[in-house]
């Protein structure tokens, strides 16, 4: 078996990061939840979170900074943020088959510090995986090479026998470039059949 591992990102792989309907769900207006979106979630303040550079309450501040007369908004935000994501339902099932198949699987992921403290102990797949890495509580991120190495230092997982899944192709192809093997995920129908074309594993 010339792959031995499959890496799994979760953001939008594993589980819905469903922000904007997140949002809607808040009673947020359609402006307001784009200029969330647009400001907040996808910003350089998020991505320090995603570094473990900043908590949420510390993140909060900034954003109140930047977002004048929405700070009643930002603070019910991140009040009900477990509500954020959802697990899909394919993940813990799919996970599992990949084991019984005789794969390693892990999971490497962008993940603010508490957040994931707050969501992954609800994350089904979690128990199926052999390990994980969460960017935050090592203060590395993908796409940088450190974060991909802490596969082989923890768990003796080779990147070139690695399989690597994550929907940011830029991710994708720093993973070609450290020697795994990348598939873009774009949907679960899509990645089974990524698999089954390019290493013949069999998901259904």
């Amino acid at each position: 078996m010339k792959y031995r591992n499959i890496v799994f990102d979760v953001g939008n792989v594993l589980v819905d990061f469903c922000y904007m309907k997140y949002m809607k769900h808040l009673g947020f207006s359609d402006e307001t939840a784009e200029l969330f979106g647009s400001q907040l979630v996808v910003s350089d303040v998020w991505n320090d979170m995603d570094k473990g550079l900043f908590l949420m309450d510390e993140a909060k501040k900034i954003f109140k900074e930047r977002l004048k007369g929405y700070e009643s908004e930002i603070d019910l935000f991140f009040e009900k943020i477990a509500g954020i994501v959802e697990e899909y339902d394919y993940s813990a099932p799919m996970l599992k088959k990949l084991k019984e198949l005789g794969y390693n699987v892990y999971i490497l992921s962008n993940y603010p510090k508490d957040m994931a403290e707050l969501h992954w102990k609800n994350f089904k797949f979690l128990k199926e995986a052999d390990g994980y890495i969460i960017s935050a509580f090592e203060k590395k991120v993908k796409p940088d090479r450190e974060i991909y190495d802490l596969l082989t230092e923890r768990y003796k997982a080779e990147l070139s026998e690695s399989i690597f899944v994550d929907d940011r192709q830029v991710n994708i192809d720093a993973a070609n470039a450290y020697g795994m093997k990348g598939v873009l995920f774009k949907d679960y129908e899509s990645l089974k059949a990524d698999l089954l074309d390019q290493f013949g594993i069999d998901l259904s």
